[in-house]
C-alpha cells in the first residue's frame, strides 16, 4: 500500500467480546480475503501478506494518499445495520467484524503503543465484501465526532445505495424467517389451552377467553385510573404511551390467559381489524419468565425457548433484529413474579425494565400486584385487573361450559345469585372457571362461607373427577388407594412450603426428583388429575449435559403451591404451639403469600391464632388479618377477641380492594356491632358514592351498603351481605371522595343514622358538603352530641361544622395556616360558592390567601373596581389577607387593566399580579394606576412576554436583557 512520509499503517477490526462463545476464539481472518494484512494480537507488526483473489470490481476504487482508514459511522446494533453474517462494512475499506454493542472499539496506529477510540479495528487496507475483495477509497477522511469515516460522493451515510438495499432486503427477509417459526409456535400453545387442569380436552383460546375488568393508569403519580372496556385497548406503547406496561392482578386473575389472547390476536392481526394496537407490531416476543432461571440472555432464551431446533435462525440474528430500532418489537413477559432471577441485580429483564438493554422496545409484563418490580413506580403504565363480574361469568358459562345451554347456564348462574360469598371468591377468573365446570359435571354444595372451604371443595373435585372417569368401578382396595392419596399428601406440601420458602421461589421441581420423593403412584395420580404439570424448560447446565432441554413438574397454579403449603405450614407452627418461629415468617412474605396465611387459618384454629398475632404486628397486614380471621368459620370466643382487636385500629375500605376483601371487611364490622364492640375507625378511601336517605344506608361505589342496627337485623336474616349497622362506630373518614355531593338531609341523616359517632371527617375538594345548614333543622340530639364533621378541601385549611349557628368555621385556627385557591370554569355553581366561601373565611379570619388563581372562569371587575365577576355570575370581593392573583386566558385592553388595577387597591396586601396566556396592551395611562400601588411597589407580570409593568411610565418593559 502506497502511503505518504511520516504516514502509519493502521489496523482496524472489529471483535465481539459479548457474542456467545464455547471457548473457541473468533478468527481474525476471512476465508475468502485477498489481499489482507493482519496484525497479532500480542504484537504491532502486520503478519506475512497472504496472496488471494484481485480487488474485485463490484465498487471500484482509486488509491487514497491517506493511510487513515475511514470507519462506519455507527457500530452493529444502532440504526444502520447491516447484513446478518457478514458484519458492518467500512464505507472505504476494510471488513468490520460483528462487535457486541457493549464492546469498546479500537484503533491500533502500526508501530505503536497508543490505542484510539475511534468505533472499530482497522483491518486492513482493503476489505471483504459480499462478492469480493473491496479496494482502498480515493477520498481522504474525515474526522467527525464518535470516529473517521471517509467521504463517499454516492451516500452520505458512508455506504452505497446498493449495499443498503442489499442490507434492508436481508433484515426483511431474516424478520419473515423469525415470525414464520413464532407463529408456529404461538399458534400451538393458543391452540391447546385446558380451561382447569383435570379436564383433557383442549381449547382455541379464542374459544375460551372471556374478557376481564381492566383498569389502566398511565405514566406520572397523579394520572387518574382509567377504565379499559376491552383488552384491545390495552397500551402498545405508541406514540403518547408508556413504552413499559404492567399488567397486574391477584392470583388467578387471568394474566396467562390474557398474554396467550395477545399472542393469539398477532398471529391473526390480518384478519382481525380489531387488534389495532397489535397491527403495529412487527415481532411479538413471548417470554413465561418461570422457565428461565438461569438465562443469561433475552437471546439465548428466545433461540431456545420459541425457535425449533433445527432452526438456521441464530442469537446473533435475533439480537440484531431486536436492536434495530427501525422494527417495532413488543416483549411481552409473563409470570414475572414466578422469575426465578428476579430477586438477581444481574439479569436481562431488569436491564429491560431500567433502560439499560433495548431502550426502544415496548414491553408488556405480567405479574402478581404484589410483586412489582422495583424501580417501576411512576415510569411505567399500569394494568390492573379486577376479574370477573356478573356479565363474564355469564358469557363464560354459556360460551364455555354449557354450550348454549340455557337451563344449564342458568342453574350455575343462580347458586351465584344465592351465595355472595361464592360470587365475590369467583371474582378471580381461575377460581370460578373450576367451580363453573365442576358445578355442571356434578353437584357440589355451594355452602361456602371461605375461600378455604372453597378450595377443598373444587381440590376434591379433582380427585373425584378422575374416580368417576374410570372405565371400570374400582375395587374397594382401589378406593381405598384413592382415598389415600386425596387424604395423605404430607411430602407435596413440604416440597411445595420449601419452594415458596426457598430463594427466589424455585416452584419447579426435576421430574425425575420429584416422582421419585413423591412415589411413581402418587406422581401419576396427581398429573393425571393435572394438579402436577409436565412441561420442558431450558437447561441451563448444557455445558455438561447434551440436551439443552429437561422436563420439570410443577403444581398447576401457584395458588394450589399456597394451597398445599399451607398444610405444612399450620404443621410447623402446630409444632411450637407457644409461640410463633420469627423465621417462618421471615421466609414467607404476607404480602406475597398471603393465601397462605388465609388457608393456614381456615385449616386449623391453633395455627390461626398464631398468625393472627403475628399479622397484627406487622406493618400494613392489617387487611389479611381481616380476610384471615374470617376464614375461621367457628363460633369460638377467641374470634370475638380478633376482632375486637382488629377493630380497634383503622379500618380501611380501598376503592381498589376486591369484593371479597370488601364484603369481608364489611363483614367484620358488622360483627363487631353485634356484638356491641366499638369500632374506632372506619376509612372509606375513593369508594363512599352517596348516603339513601330512604333506607339509611351508605352505598359504596361497589354498590355494597352500610346500614344501621335495625335494617342490620332483618338483612342480616337474608343472608348478611348487604347492610350492615354502623351504631358503634367512633370516627368515619371518607377520603378521596369521587366528585359528588351529599346534601343537608343526607348528611344530616347519615349522623343520625351512626347513632355512636363522635366524628365524620370529610377529606375531598370534588366532594361538596352543604354550605351552610339553617340552626332550626339541625335536630336537638345532634346538637348535645357534640359531633366534630371536619372538612378538608385540600387547599391548606380544614372547616368545622358549628351545630349552633349551622356555619362552617375555620378549624384549630393558627399562624402558620395559609390558603391556595384555583377557580377555573370547570367546577360547578356550588363548588365556586365553596371557593369564594372559602376566601371571606380567611380574610375574615386573618388568614393568608397566599394565591388566588382565576383561569377562564374571569370575566370582568365591577365599575367601581371592588369586586371581580366571574363567568358564573358569582363575585369575589376585596379580600385584605390576598398576597398575588394570578388571571389566565383573557384579553385585556387598557379599561380592563386600570379596572383590574383598582381591584387591587381593595386588597392591601397583594404584591404581585400577573397575567399568563392573555393578550395585554403595551402601554397604560399612568395617571389612571392608582397611587397606592406605587406606593406598595407592586409587581405586574405578563409572563408569556416576560415584561414588568413600570408604574411610573404605565408601560410594559422586555426584561429578557435583565
Amino acid at each position: 500500500m502506497a502511503t505518504k512520509s511520516g504516514d502509519q499503517n493502521l489496523d482496524t477490526s472489529f471483535e465481539e467480546e459479548g457474542a456467545p462463545s464455547q471457548g473457541v476464539e473468533r478468527e481474525r481472518g476471512h476465508p475468502e480475503a485477498g489481499n489482507e494484512a493482519t496484525v497479532d494480537r500480542d504484537h504491532d507488526e502486520p503478519s506475512k501478506k497472504k496472496v488471494g483473489a484481485p480487488a474485485s470490481s463490484m465498487y471500484p476504487m482509486t488509491s487514497t494518499s491517506s493511510s487513515l482508514m475511514p470507519i462506519a459511522p455507527e457500530p452493529i446494533g444502532h440504526h444502520l445495520n447491516l447484513p446478518m453474517g457478514y458484519g458492518a462494512m467500512l464505507s472505504s475499506g476494510g471488513r468490520m467484524q460483528p462487535m457486541d454493542s457493549m464492546t469498546q472499539p479500537r484503533v491500533n496506529i502500526a508501530g505503536s503503543n497508543n490505542v484510539v477510540n475511534i468505533g472499530c479495528h482497522v483491518q486492513s487496507a482493503t476489505s471483504i465484501f459480499p462478492g469480493g475483495v473491496r479496494s482502498q477509497h480515493s477520498a481522504s477522511p474525515e474526522v467527525f465526532p464518535g470516529g473517521v469515516r471517509s467521504q463517499h460522493s454516492a451516500s452520505p451515510e458512508g455506504f452505497p445505495e446498493e449495499v443498503r438495499s442489499q442490507h434492508s432486503a436481508s433484515l426483511e427477509e431474516s424478520k419473515k424467517k423469525l415470525n414464520q417459526q413464532l407463529k408456529t409456535k404461538y399458534s400451538r400453545l393458543t391452540k391447546q389451552v385446558r380451561p382447569i387442569p383435570f379436564i383433557k380436552d383442549t381449547h382455541s383460546i379464542d374459544k375460551v377467553f372471556t374478557e376481564v375488568g381492566m383498569n389502566y393508569k398511565p405514566v406520572g403519580e397523579d394520572e387518574p385510573w382509567q377504565r379499559l372496556n376491552s383488552h384491545h385497548e390495552i397500551p402498545m406503547g405508541t406514540i403518547g404511551q408508556s413504552r413499559i406496561n404492567i399488567i397486574e392482578g391477584d392470583a388467578g386473575y387471568g394474566k396467562s390467559m390474557l398474554s396467550l389472547r395477545l399472542m393469539h390476536d398477532w398471529c391473526t392481526r390480518d384478519q382481525d381489524d380489531q387488534c389495532s394496537q397489535l397491527s403495529n407490531i412487527d415481532i411479538l416476543i413471548h417470554l413465561n419468565l418461570r422457565q428461565l432461571g438461569g438465562v443469561a440472555s433475552i437471546y439465548e432464551a428466545i433461540v431456545k425457548c420459541l425457535l425449533p431446533l433445527d432452526s438456521s435462525i441464530k442469537e446473533s440474528d435475533v439480537k440484531q433484529l431486536l436492536q434495530n430500532e427501525d422494527i417495532r418489537t413488543l416483549l411481552l413477559f409473563d409470570a414475572y413474579d414466578e422469575y426465578p432471577d428476579k430477586d438477581k441485580e444481574d439479569n436481562f429483564v431488569s436491564h429491560i425494565l431500567q433502560e439499560k438493554l433495548l431502550q426502544h422496545v415496548k414491553v408488556l409484563l405480567t405479574t402478581r400486584s404484589s410483586c412489582i418490580p422495583e424501580g417501576c413506580d411512576g415510569l411505567t403504565g399500569r394494568i390492573n385487573l379486577t376479574g370477573f363480574d356478573g356479565r363474564a361469568r355469564e358469557d363464560y358459562v354459556r360460551k364455555v361450559v354449557t354450550k348454549g345451554d340455557e337451563e344449564a347456564t342458568q342453574k350455575i348462574l343462580t347458586q351465584f345469585n344465592t351465595n355472595a360469598t361464592l360470587a365475590d371468591i369467583c371474582q378471580a377468573p381461575l377460581l370460578f372457571v373450576i367451580y363453573a365446570h365442576s358445578a355442571h359435571k356434578a353437584e357440589i354444595n355451594i355452602d361456602f362461607r371461605s375461600v378455604t372451604e372453597f378450595f377443598r371443595c373444587m381440590v376434591k373435585c379433582f380427585h373425584h373427577h378422575i374416580r368417576n372417569k374410570a372405565q371400570t368401578k374400582p375395587t374397594a382396595e382401589e378406593q381405598a388407594q384413592f382415598q389415600k392419596f386425596e387424604d395423605n399428601h404430607d411430602t407435596l406440601d413440604r416440597l411445595a412450603y420449601e419452594a415458596l420458602c426457598a430463594e427466589n421461589q424455585q416452584l419447579t421441581w426435576d421430574r425425575d426428583i420429584c416422582a421419585r420423593k413423591l412415589g411413581k403412584e402418587f406422581y401419576k395420580r396427581h398429573t393425571d388429575i393435572g394438579i402436577l404439570v409436565e412441561e420442558e424448560v431450558i437447561n441451563s447446565n448444557i455445558l455438561s449435559l447434551p440436551d439443552p432441554y429437561k422436563t420439570e413438574v410443577r403444581l398447576f397454579h401457584k395458588l394450589a403451591c399456597e394451597w398445599y403449603a399451607a398444610h405444612h405450614f399450620v404443621k410447623r407452627l402446630r409444632s411450637s404451639p407457644s409461640s410463633l418461629p420469627g423465621n417462618l415468617v421471615d421466609l414467607m412474605d404476607p404480602s406475597e403469600l398471603q393465601h397462605v396465611y388465609r388457608f393456614a387459618c381456615g385449616l386449623d384454629p391453633i395455627a390461626a391464632r398464631q398468625v393472627l398475632d403475628l399479622l397484627k404486628q406487622k406493618k400494613d397486614c392489617n387487611s389479611l388479618a381481616v380476610l384471615c380471621a374470617l376464614e375461621q368459620t367457628d363460633e369460638a370466643g377467641d374470634v370475638l377477641d380478633t376482632v375486637r382487636d382488629l377493630v380497634s385500629r383503622d379500618v380501611v375500605i380501598g376503592v381498589e380492594d376486591s369484593r371479597l376483601l370488601q364484603r369481608t371487611t364489611i363483614e367484620l364490622v358488622q360483627r363487631a356491632c353485634q356484638d356491641e364492640i366499638p369500632v374506632s375507625r372506619l376509612q372509606l378511601e375513593i369508594c363512599f358514592k352517596r348516603f339513601d336517605v330512604t333506607s339509611s344506608c351508605i352505598i359504596l361505589e361497589s354498590d355494597f351498603r352500610l346500614a344501621n342496627l335495625k335494617t342490620l337485623k332483618v338483612l342480616h336474616i337474608l343472608g348478611g351481605y348487604t347492610d350492615y349497622m354502623l351504631q358503634t362506630w367512633k370516627v368515619l373518614h371518607i377520603l378521596g371522595c369521587k366528585d359528588g355531593g351529599i346534601t343537608r338531609d343526607e348528611l344530616l341523616g347519615l349522623l343520625q343514622t351512626c347513632e355512636g359517632l363522635t366524628e365524620l371527617w370529610v377529606d375531598s375538594k370534588g366532594f361538596l358538603l352543604p354550605l351552610s345548614i339553617p340552626p332550626e333543622a339541625i335536630p336537638q340530639a345532634l346538637k348535645r352530641r357534640n359531633i366534630n364533621v371536619l372538612y378538608d378541601r385540600g387547599n391548606g385549611l380544614v372547616y368545622r361544622l358549628s351545630f349552633d349557628h349551622g356555619q362552617w368555621e375555620i378549624h384549630n385556627q393558627h399562624a402558620d395556616q395559609s390558603l391556595c385557591v384555583e377557580i377555573d370554569q370547570g367546577p360547578s355553581q356550588l363548588e365556586q360558592e365553596w371557593y369564594l366561601q372559602e376566601l371571606k373565611m380567611a380574610a375574615e379570619a386573618g388568614v393568608t390567601i397566599c394565591a388566588l388563581l382565576l383561569g377562564v372562569s374571569f370575566n370582568t371587575v365591577a365599575d367601581n373596581g371592588q369586586s371581580i365577576i366571574l363567568t358564573s355570575g358569582l363575585t369575589i370581593p376585596g379580600l385584605p389577607t390576598l398576597q398575588e392573583l394570578y388571571i389566565e386566558e383573557t384579553n385585556i385592553n387598557q379599561e380592563m387593566f386600570i379596572k383590574i388595577l383598582s381591584y387591587v387597591k381593595e386588597c392591601p396586601q397583594m404584591t404581585k399580579l400577573n397575567f399568563f396566556r392573555s393578550q395585554l396592551p403595551d402601554v397604560v395611562d399612568p395617571k389612571q394606576i392608582p397611587s397606592q400601588l406605587k406606593e406598595r411597589g407592586l409587581e405586574v407580570w405578563w409572563m408569556d412576554a416576560l415584561r414588568l409593568l413600570d408604574l411610573e411610565s404605565g408601560c410594559l418593559e422586555d426584561i429578557t436583557d435583565s
